[in-house]
């Protein structure tokens, strides 16, 4: 009998350890810990897209202490309390590998990104502020992801606004000074109405986006992306017009969109 409670035990503890093992992999710790924000698929959500590519600026020993200590002012809740040392270590490893197969961002997902804050006839066709418009100076806080307006003249704060997560490129203005965008490292482009100090729309047109352009008529934005490799096309109201695929003249080779101006 004493064998038996002891065989019986050993085969117990056996898938017991090896259910625990399979919890303190990255993979599950992410999933119950970073999905919900990031995205399972780790391509962000209401939090950044977590892919190497996303966090080339963002070097391992950082990213290992925003995620054991949190990051002030924001979302981003510390789990050094909840995680292990290794668990840890394992978690930031894991958000720099690779993922397989590689992500695509097709045109249905970006028209399915757009958001719509504040609608064109709810707008304002005059400054909500006095200040002269064409010496305005606007200040992209990285640390907390935010905005600030400033009057040139007066060098006071006349706004200040939450952005996407780490704006990439410098904004771009419409030639009438009117409207700005914005282009964040993980492919969101938000469309800011200075008149009238409110996002009026985004959308998202990739993964890792490097930059935007907005044409001399102020009708177009084009942004240029990493991943996947494409310049996408929008008109002034950030609907889609156009994905083109970044290839050489056979189709048969890709390439990453480094800028476009």
């Amino acid at each position: 009998m004493h064998f038996v409670r002891l065989l019986s035990a050993a085969l117990l503890a056996v898938p017991i350890g090896l259910a625990a093992a399979a919890q303190s992999e990255p993979a599950h710790v992410y999933a119950e810990h970073c999905a919900s924000c990031h995205g399972a698929d780790r391509l962000g959500a209401m939090g950044p897209a977590l892919l190497p590519e996303n966090l080339e600026r963002l070097r391992k020993a950082e990213a290992l202490k925003v995620i054991r200590d949190g990051r002030p002012a924001t979302q981003m809740a510390a789990f050094g309390a909840k995680l292990s040392t290794d668990e840890l270590q394992q978690l930031a490893d894991w958000i720099y590998s690779p993922v397989t197969p590689r992500p695509d961002w097709s045109e249905a997902q970006i028209r399915a990104s757009r958001i719509e804050h504040v609608k064109n006839s709810d707008l304002r066709a005059a400054p909500v502020f006095l200040a002269d418009m064409m010496n305005l100076f606007l200040v992209v806080e990285a640390g907390d992801h935010h905005v600030s307006i400033l009057d040139g003249d007066k060098l006071e704060r006349i706004h200040r606004f939450p952005s996407r997560y780490a704006l990439h490129g410098g904004p771009k203005f419409t030639p009438d000074g009117r409207y700005v965008f914005f282009c964040s490292r993980d492919g969101w482009v938000s469309k800011f109405d200075i008149w009238n100090l409110k996002t009026v729309s985004e959308v998202r047109a990739g993964i890792n986006a490097r930059n935007l352009a907005v044409s001399a008529d102020g009708k177009y934005v084009a942004v240029a992306n990493y991943l996947p490799n494409t310049l996408v096309l929008f008109d002034a109201d950030l609907d889609l017009i156009k994905v083109i695929a970044a290839k050489n003249l056979r189709g048969d080779v890709s390439s990453r969109v480094s800028a476009v101006y």
